[in-house]
């Protein structure tokens, strides 16, 4: 029986105790599952505590006193957290004022400063956009359209298009003269005769059609024909300037020159008779004769070039180089397809040490001949005279397709490469050092024919840039190679002067005049070092 009232007893606590640990009303149904779980849990302990208690069977009241206070500890226990929960209560009426989760809602947000910054994206838009159609007006005119597709033409035409356009125009003397030209480059000569004589066939007493026949077989050397196509041109226009201008520039030789003198023989008064008193006054070395008539011819003759080409040729004579470049220059405006005076002005720059500007008038004269080997070979030494390495080996590697064997360039292009192998490796791109080396060898793989000449440019090239230790090593390179070299201990000698090591470099230039006496450079050197 006793034991009956203890479990009655227990559950009544128990009841109570659940009665008040609960809280009335709850909000949410996940808290009241964690207090759930929580009460299973201290169900299961008791339980264990029971089982423990059964196996101590001292006595009775010990057994109902233990078992009380961990009851009483329950209770203390369960009204903590009952008093906890409590607030939870307090949470509630608090639950609208949780704005602190949430910061966006605290910030109070004026209609007026949004009103201002759309005010200001929608200006800077309306600006970008008028910038905008500023800079694409141009685009959208059909002017700019038309450009468009010319650029996206082709650059250079073909055989066909220039054929083409022959056909389109049979009876147009420029475009049967371009197909001409093209196959002069070509050097399909037999074509090129075809043309021509088409359009002689056409225009009879057209002189600029006898002076195309003519100009083809001065190209192809046949002087005789040219000379016989040109004194038609003339004797129709006496006059005409084409034929005039090249006449007077005096390639072809003496066939030329008989020409011009029997046109000047036909025609007292006409251009061809005052080109040949200039003519034989620059012969003759009356250079102020040539110029005074060259000046009275202009006068009388304004449109011909070849008179002030002829006074340049005059006043260079005399050594005014100013006034001389003037010349050729003022020749070149009038007619610039004037070779003469394009190849004048790059022998003057070139003679001058403006080497740019040199190679630049030879270019011209490539441009307007591809097939003059001489230009071309100019063009690339003024680029080599000038340190720009790889625009010399460019114009020589061109120069080789059209004169594959060429010595001079046989020699001076591996040196050009060369140059630049030692270049790139000493800026540190070694895989570009090796293709020029490469392509020197591949130019000419005998490398102690270019070899010294390479490093004495190099050494000359160092000094110019103040690398005087360098310059030296390249010197001392030559000497190596080539130990009789006297252009080399010459070029030491002028390294050690930029040093100041004066006995040294009188020391290289007794060498070199040891090893060649005619050595001009390297005595004037000697006497400018005993001077000082």
């Amino acid at each position: 029986m006793r034991i009956k009232i203890f479990h009655w007893i227990t559950r009544l606590l128990l009841l109570a105790m659940f009665a008040g640990a609960l809280p009335m009303n709850t909000s949410s149904n996940s808290i009241v599952a964690q207090e759930q779980d929580k009460k299973k849990k201290k169900k299961k302990k008791p339980s264990k505590k029971k089982k423990s208690s059964k196996k101590k069977k001292s006595s009775k009241k010990k057994k109902s006193s233990k078992k009380k206070k961990p009851s009483k500890k329950k209770k203390s226990k369960k009204k903590k957290p009952a008093k906890k929960k409590k607030p939870s209560k307090k949470t509630k009426k608090r639950a609208p004022k949780k704005v602190e989760a949430t910061p966006v809602p605290k910030k109070e947000v004026s209609v007026f400063q949004l009103s201002n910054e759309l005010f200001d994206y929608t200006n800077k838009m309306n600006t970008s956009r008028s910038r905008m159609a500023r800079a694409t007006r141009y685009l959208s005119t059909p002017q700019q359209k038309k450009e468009v597709v010319r650029i996206e033409s082709k650059a250079k035409y073909t055989t066909t298009d220039y054929e083409s356009a022959a056909a389109k125009a049979p009876y147009d003397i420029r475009a049967q003269r371009q197909l001409g030209m093209h196959y002069e480059q070509t050097h399909d000569w037999e074509n090129a005769k075809d043309v021509y004589m088409r359009v002689l066939t056409q225009n009879p007493l057209n002189p600029d059609a006898h002076f195309y026949l003519g100009n083809m077989y001065q190209s192809m050397g046949d002087m005789v024909k040219a000379r016989q196509s040109y004194e038609e041109a003339l004797a129709l226009d006496p006059s005409h300037r084409a034929t005039l201008d090249i006449l007077t520039s005096g390639r072809g030789s003496n066939e030329n020159t008989t020409v011009l003198e029997q046109s000047a023989i036909k025609n007292p008064k006409g251009p061809a008779q005052k080109l040949t008193l200039i003519k034989q006054k620059l012969n003759s070395g009356d250079y102020e004769d040539a110029i005074k008539l060259s000046v009275l011819a202009r006068e009388k003759f304004p449109e011909h070039g070849g008179f002030v080409y002829l006074q340049g040729r005059a006043f260079e004579e005399l050594g005014e180089i100013d006034r001389a470049k003037s010349s050729y220059q003022s020749a070149i405006k009038m007619d610039p397809r004037n070779e003469d005076a394009h190849l004048s002005l790059g022998h003057l720059y070139f003679n001058q040490g403006k080497y740019v500007y040199a190679a630049l008038a030879f270019s011209d004269v490539v441009y307007l001949n591809n097939y003059d080997v001489d230009a071309r070979y100019m063009q690339g030494l003024s680029y080599f005279n000038a340190n720009e390495w790889g625009r010399s080996a460019a114009a020589w590697e061109d120069l080789l397709h059209y004169a594959s064997e060429h010595p001079l360039v046989k020699t001076l292009l591996p040196q050009a490469y060369y140059i630049m192998a030692v270049e790139y490796n000493r800026l540190g791109e070694s895989s570009m050092g090796r293709t020029s080396f490469s392509k020197a060898l591949s130019v000419n793989n005998h490398s102690r024919s270019w070899l010294p000449g390479a490093m004495r440019s190099l050494g000359k090239y160092y000094r110019e840039k103040g690398m005087h230790k360098e310059s030296l090593a390249a010197y001392q390179e030559v000497v190596e190679l080539k130990p009789m070299d006297a252009a080399a201990y010459n070029g030491m000698g002028i390294t050690y002067w930029k040093m100041n090591e004066r006995q040294l470099a009188k020391a290289a230039w007794q060498r070199s005049l040891e090893l060649n006496p005619d050595s001009n450079e390297a005595r004037g050197w000697l006497m400018i070092a005993q001077q000082g």
